[in-house]
Formats: structure tokens, C-alpha cells, sequence
């Protein structure tokens, strides 16, 4: 049990650090101190980027897509906070992330959009996740954002489903809005977490049906079935 000069002596070293580190420089996975921007060098050596593209065929239709991290560790907590308890700080963290992933492949589109969310699912949060890194990397790298998807059919949670179960589930989801801006466009199609690509796969072939040029596929993170 520490006696009372050793509580003392913690009390000042902790309002030491409060003058020295704001309490917004803290780092928002482990809560550690940091000269950072939102998060550590210890958490942020922590998340496996994913240097590799792959392809989602179907359908006689081939999308791109760039996956910026692999689903675990540090970015797995960054996207729980950003979709279940809307850390937004960790969303400008994946944000950062997958813009950097957008350089390193050399991209280049017209417009960014999103995979939307279901009624329900905006209802309850408030805010569809892929909307706000749509957002995010939209006002850093000045290219406009549109909306051109809605969802016409209630889906269920696809955690938990088989891959087949997975592109039965969505398909036939989603439609497009605003069409005319997307002819002969390039288009960067957002969502978070890339899995079997079912559901960006049916947004990238309705956005592409609708005239668009070229669809690229970015996402936080990659991960299994």
C-alpha cells in the first residue's frame, strides 16, 4: 500500500505531465501520453499495414480493391470505437491511414462515396461509419464526396454467416442516386472492413452499371470469414 509522501510525489509527477501533455495528447487506445496526433508510436507500430491489392471477381465483373491494415490488434479497437461508440478521434486515425494508402497506390477519381448503412443501423448510431471516412479523407485530399447508394433491402448481420451466406445476403441490396454525376467518372467506393467483399462488390456493380468509368475499393482493414 503506498504511503502518503509516494501518493503525493504520483499527484505531482501526474500534474506534471497534464502541464507538459494536454489532456487531448493523450493516445486514444492506450491512454498514454504522446507528442503524437491522436495516437502513440508503441500502438500505432502496432497495426499491421497491408502493402498488397486484390481482385473481387464475379459475375463477369472485376473490382480492385486496396485494403489499408489487417483486421487486428490496435485496428480492430480503432474501428469497434469508430462504428459502436462514435470515437470520431479514432476515426480521423483510420481516416489518416487509409489516405496514406490511397498515395502509396497512387489512385487517382473523381469522386469518393460510400457503402450505406440501413435504416435501422443509422437510427441507432447515428452516423453510418464508412460515411465519416468517406468525410474524413474527402476534406484532407480535396475530392468531393457524393452519395450514390442506398440500401432497398433489410440485410442480416453478416458476422456470423458463411461466405455463401454472405453474398446471398446482400445481394440485390443496394441501388444508385444521382447517376448523372457518375458517367465516365472515376469513383472510390469506401467501406470499413473488407471480408469476403460481398457487399462492396454489389456497390461497385451497381455504381459501375450506372456508367461509371473505373471503381476502386478502399477499406480500413481486411480480415477472414
Amino acid at each position: 500500500m503506498e504511503n502518503g509522501i509516494i501518493k503525493y510525489i504520483r499527484y505531482v509527477l501526474n500534474c506534471i505531465k497534464e502541464v507538459i501533455y494536454p489532456y487531448e495528447d493523450k493516445c486514444i487506445i492506450c491512454d498514454e501520453y504522446t507528442r503524437e496526433e491522436l495516437i502513440c508510436n508503441v500502438c500505432k507500430k502496432n497495426i499491421r499495414y497491408c502493402n498488397d491489392s486484390l481482385t473481387i471477381d464475379k459475375e463477369e465483373m472485376t473490382f480492385a480493391a486496396y485494403p489499408s491494415t489487417y483486421y487486428s490488434g490496435v485496428m480492430v479497437e480503432l474501428i469497434l470505437r469508430l462504428k459502436y461508440k462514435s470515437d470520431f478521434g479514432a476515426g480521423e486515425v483510420i481516416g489518416n491511414i487509409m489516405i496514406d494508402k490511397i498515395l502509396n497506390e497512387k489512385l487517382d477519381f473523381d469522386y469518393i462515396t460510400f457503402v450505406p448503412s440501413g435504416k435501422e443501423a443509422y437510427k441507432k448510431r447515428g452516423y453510418n461509419q464508412s460515411e465519416y471516412l468517406s468525410k474524413v479523407i474527402s476534406d484532407k485530399i480535396h475530392i468531393p464526396m457524393i452519395s450514390c447508394l442506398y440500401k432497398v433491402k433489410k440485410t442480416k448481420d453478416q458476422i456470423g454467416l458463411s461466405t455463401i451466406e454472405r453474398w446471398e445476403n446482400v445481394k440485390d441490396s443496394f441501388n444508385v442516386i444521382n447517376n448523372n454525376k457518375l458517367y465516365n467518372k472515376n469513383i472510390l467506393l469506401i467501406d470499413d472492413v473488407l471480408t469476403t467483399g460481398a457487399t462492396v462488390f454489389y456497390c461497385a456493380s451497381k455504381i459501375k452499371k450506372s456508367g461509371a468509368k473505373n471503381i476502386y475499393i478502399l477499406t480500413a482493414a481486411k480480415s477472414n470469414v
